[in-house]
């Protein structure tokens, strides 16, 4: 019989890989997202609102758009809804503005960037969280526009299936823009209040002046420091509608180019936070 105490090891517990974290982020987050008043109102209000006015000018658009053809030029009405960059900024404003600057105002930036999350592995776990929500509205009312449209019958469904894809772009497009303009305001600050009025500064403060310029002026240059009229001219030559005032191909490119920024300017940001890893 031994007379020597026993001895005890303790095992130590494997760290879940990257893979495993992301997806307990995004999961976490959509999850409590979905659960707040605000967005469902939000979300509720931009779809039922741009699908019912789109449906409704579709069905009296001899009174409401006089010479309007029912081809695929009329789904850029429902695409220039002023409704739609107002709930998408709202959108991103509800829930864009607190996704990061939360973290840094409770220091929770520090769990998240420890092993084995790196900085664009956080990055790419907020946008999955935001972009699915902008695209709620960016997406989902135009694509259900051109079903309804076909099954009311003004529309054919040949028509109404290139409006769908047309829109799923489109969409795309804008959600991409404004997941990374909202990122990266949230990223400057510790408070989401400054973050969203942010988004809504960069919506409207250079929309209107864009647009008061462009007129006064008679410069139509102007306009293209609007995202919404660059997002109009891009929806605009998709659709196949006439009017315009700027070129869509340097819209297209300046939208591009801003989200890119936007989103480098993100990860620089967050690349310059300190944070203490285990």
């Amino acid at each position: 019989m031994s007379i020597s105490l026993p001895t005890y090891t303790r095992r130590e517990m494997p760290l879940l890989g990257r893979r495993h974290r992301l997806r307990a982020i995004v999961v976490t987050g959509l999850r409590r997202e979905f659960k707040r008043p605000a967005v469902i109102v939000t979300t509720l209000l931009g779809v039922a609102l741009i699908v019912v006015t789109s449906i409704v000018i579709l069905l009296f658009a001899r009174v409401f758009l006089p010479g309007q053809a029912a081809d695929l030029s009329f789904f850029f009405v429902p695409a220039s809804n002023q409704a739609v960059l107002f709930f998408i900024t709202l959108m991103a404003s509800v829930v864009g503005s607190a996704l990061i600057a939360d973290d840094l105002n409770s220091m929770a930036l520090t769990l998240y960037l420890s092993r084995p999350i790196t900085h664009a592995d956080y990055l790419v776990a907020k946008a999955a969280i935001l972009a699915p929500l902008i695209s709620m509205i960016a997406v989902l009312p135009l694509v259900l526009t051109p079903f309804f449209a076909a099954l009311l019958g003004p529309i054919s469904w040949t028509i109404a299936l290139e409006a769908v894809g047309l829109a799923v772009l489109l969409g795309f497009l804008f959600t991409a823009f404004y997941t990374s303009v909202a990122l990266l305001l949230s990223s400057l600050t510790r408070r989401k209040s400054y973050a969203a009025a942010g988004i809504f500064a960069v919506t409207f403060g250079l929309t209107i002046p864009a647009e008061i310029l462009s007129s006064s002026i008679s410069n139509p240059g102007f306009l293209y420091l609007s995202p919404w009229e660059d997002y109009l001219a891009v929806a605009r030559a998709a659709f196949g509608a006439s009017g315009g005032q700027i070129d869509w191909p340097w819209a297209l490119a300046i939208l591009l180019a801003a989200t890119l920024v936007a989103s480098l300017l993100t990860y620089l940001r967050m690349k310059a936070v300190e944070v203490v890893a285990g």
